[in-house]
């Protein structure tokens, strides 16, 4: 740990809000219960694929594992890139309106709500 940054808190945090075991995020990355006591003492450090796979479990972005401020990340991980895309086009016309701040929906507004709801009933 050095300047205030403690993988292993976040780590430990991380773990504790998903309401997870040790044993059970351990059994997540394919690693012993111990290995994980390891990395949330910082005994050892977690190797970039290990983080990679703490940052899908968890839906954090590595910068956030790194000590980075959380800035908010959603996970696409198994979705079918026509459900990842629909995300992507919903959160940019969200940005659009917060950005324009008007009350009536856009046609692209209304066509990508029309596609999510026809993804959840068929």
């Amino acid at each position: 740990m050095q300047n205030g940054y403690d993988l292993g808190l976040i780590l430990k945090k991380l773990r504790l809000d998903a309401g997870m075991s040790q044993q059970e995020l351990g059994e997540r990355i394919n690693r012993d219960k111990g290995i994980i006591s390891r990395y949330e003492n910082n005994y050892q450090t977690p190797p970039f694929e290990t983080m990679r796979d703490f940052a899908a479990i968890f839906n954090v972005s590595l910068d956030y594992l790194g000590g980075v401020e959380k800035q908010g990340v959603i996970s696409v991980h198994g979705l079918t890139e026509e459900q990842a895309g629909l995300l992507i086009r919903i959160a940019e016309l969200m940005r659009n309106k917060n950005r324009l701040a008007v009350d009536k929906l856009t046609a692209e507004q209304s066509e990508v709500i029309g596609n999510l709801v026809k993804e959840f009933l068929f």
